[in-house]
């Protein structure tokens, strides 16, 4: 009996190992033929928008690169969150694809999303980051920062400043400057960014801090209303003429930068992970993907690897959730 113990133990021991080795093959194998058949990338956000758009420029980008379709499914509405849950609702093998934006590192704060965001996603690679620009409205005559603080001085409760809807990087940004500045604002938000700034170009609103698109820089270059900031560093290339928040002097505490990306699945094997990635850089490296997201207004920044984008993911989710925390943000 003393001896039949050991016995079973080591014959466990063979097993597991055995076992081990046998799944490790299989990963590599099942990695090596990857992909066999189409891939779904699902964007929670509406078909003919900027998002969308990439989306799209990206898909196409991707399928020369992998020999295999990459489809684009989208599944708008919470807030991204039902691709999210779809794409956690699908087998970790690298089919199943997740448009990644600012709204992961938000919608944990805000919405009491059913995951966890730090172990239930394992990011690929960013594919854009998309500026920020401070707007006025013409009828305001507000012509720049300075005279932002001073308006909301003579306003009564303070300037109104519209955006795409609660916890929106629009919305962010102006909690970002509020906090910084001291400047009363009074929060308008829209069911998007074009009504916000269709009352922008009306006057209905003061203020607005948008994302820096195609439709924006027209808009802008028509004078139809003012760019006050680009909210970062430096300036960008769209606006060569609107002067950097850097520029002007404003806190760093008042940048920001919204991003795209793609997303998986944890649990999705690392050699898989590691296929997508290349796939990723090299589609947004082609001059066909660069210069459509030049004509949207981003600027194309990938990872060098998954890690690099879990690493910046990762900040995001705890700039954003302290912040929504801090300004006692709460959903629509």
């Amino acid at each position: 009996m003393k001896n039949f113990i050991p016995r079973i133990r080591w014959r466990t021991a063979i097993a597991s190992v055995v076992c081990t080795l046998a799944c490790g093959v299989n990963t590599a194998a099942h990695a090596e033929k990857f992909p066999d058949k189409p891939i779904t990338l699902y964007v929670g956000f509406a078909a003919g928008g900027s998002a969308d758009s990439i989306a799209r420029a990206l898909a196409d980008e991707m399928s020369k690169s992998l020999g295999q379709r990459v489809i684009i499914d989208n599944r708008s509405g919470a807030s991204g969150n039902i691709a999210t849950q779809l794409v956690l609702g699908k087998e970790a093998d690298g089919y199943s694809l997740l448009f990644a934006a600012i709204h992961l590192a938000t919608n944990p704060a805000l919405a009491g999303v059913k995951y966890d965001p730090a172990k239930d996603l394992t990011m690929v690679s960013q594919i854009t980051s998309v500026p920020v620009v401070m707007l006025a409205s013409n009828a305001s005559g507000i012509k720049s920062p300075d005279e932002v603080d001073a308006a909301a001085k003579r306003a009564s409760g303070g300037l109104r400043v519209g955006s795409g809807g609660v916890g929106t990087s629009s919305h962010l940004a102006m909690e970002l400057y509020k906090r910084a500045r001291g400047t009363s604002m009074i929060h308008v938000p829209y069911r998007g960014g074009a009504p916000a700034n269709q009352d922008l170009m009306g006057g209905q609103i003061d203020m607005m801090f948008d994302l820096m698109s195609g439709s924006l820089k027209g808009t802008v270059d028509a004078e139809k209303i003012r760019p006050l900031a680009v909210m970062q560093k430096d300036r960008i290339p769209g606006l060569p003429n609107v002067k950097s928040a850097g520029e002007l002097g404003l806190p760093t505490s008042t940048f920001i930068r919204s991003w795209q990306g793609i997303a998986v699945r944890a649990g999705t094997p690392a050699p898989i992970v590691a296929r997508l990635h290349q796939a990723v850089v090299a589609a947004a490296s082609s001059e066909t993907f660069k210069h459509r997201a030049e004509q949207l207004g981003s600027e194309v920044v990938t990872s060098k690897t998954p890690k690099d984008f879990e690493t910046l993911y990762a900040a995001e989710l705890t700039r954003w959730s302290a912040l929504i925390k801090a300004a006692d943000i709460k959903a629509e």
